[in-house]
């Protein structure tokens, strides 16, 4: 008997060595890995998918929240608390990770396909800021930055940037447009041009979706609605070009591009990179900020 007990205790620690081994490697990949963000942005796609297919649609709760991310050339980062630190190195690695946030903004939120804030009975515009981004000041030792990010070498840079998952651009994909000329053309047309980032602000990384068909869809008249100019794409592209509003009414510089929702009755904000906290992002006049803090 005494034999046999020994025989299951001997057992027991083997087992319990295979377990705590096994621990410890999980930890190390989960570590090594380092799946925070992703999980993140996953747990939030899961979440809008769940709310579009809910029964009533309040039943799912929306589970997204902003991040806030650091880009920087010396690896330090002083005027943000507590950011997710990215270190670059070159322009194009600046406009990587600029276009990774909008991607992965695009397709946590259903790229455009997922009805996940119900029906209103009138327009309302639902904003999702997915990221906050701060440019630290060693960005502009980067050849090429010193004075900003200028918005048309970052776009004609995504006309380039071949996705890695998807057979298409970064530009088609986040604009819906093909070649950056035209998002020039559009812009001209309407008497704007492109801008630039500026390193001293901080920037938001945003979408939205409109509840019913919104005011995007009234942009063939060319209207101005609070502080922003919704004109029509040249070309055919079934598009609405979203422009700051100047004091005549004219396009000032680009903001982005709104689209029809793909199966769903809905408009959606393209992602967008603007000031935080500005009179842009007022003008956009969001119902609602569905993203938490």
């Amino acid at each position: 008997m005494r034999k046999k007990r020994g025989e299951i205790t001997t057992q027991q620690i083997v087992l319990l060595i295979i377990l705590i081994i096994s621990f410890v490697v999980i930890l190390f990949l989960i570590f090594r890995l380092n799946p925070g963000k992703n999980s993140d942005s996953e747990i939030c796609h899961n979440s809008v998918v769940m709310k579009g297919t809910s029964i009533p649609d309040s039943a799912i709760p929306l589970k997204c929240s902003r991040t806030y991310v650091c880009l920087t050339k010396d690896g330090t980062c002083e005027k943000m608390t507590k950011p997710e630190i990215k270190k670059v190195k070159t322009k194009e690695g600046v406009y990587d990770l600029l276009a990774e946030e909008m991607a992965n903004c695009w397709w946590m939120f259903g790229e455009g396909t997922i009805n996940y804030v119900g029906n209103d009975m009138k327009e309302n515009l639902y904003c999702s800021i997915c990221s906050q981004i701060l440019f630290d000041d060693s960005i502009a030792e980067i050849e090429g930055l010193e004075e900003g990010i200028n918005q048309k070498s970052f776009y004609t840079y995504l006309e380039t940037k071949q996705m890695a998952d998807k057979e298409e651009t970064y530009l088609t994909y986040l604009t819906g447009a093909t070649k950056v000329s035209q998002i020039e053309s559009s812009i001209r047309s309407e008497g704007g041009e492109f801008g630039n980032f500026d390193f001293n602000k901080q920037y938001f990384v945003m979408m939205g979706i409109y509840s019913k068909v919104g005011v995007w869809k009234w942009a063939t008249a060319g209207v101005v609605v609070a502080g922003l100019v919704a004109a029509p794409f040249t070309g055919g592209l079934s598009l609405t070009l979203i422009l700051t509003a100047t004091a005549g009414g004219t396009g000032g510089y680009f903001i982005g591009t709104a689209v029809k929702g793909d199966g769903v009755d809905n408009e959606f904000l393209k992602p967008v990179i603007i000031p935080a906290n500005s009179k842009v992002f007022d003008s956009f006049n969001c119902k609602d900020i569905i993203t938490t803090n």
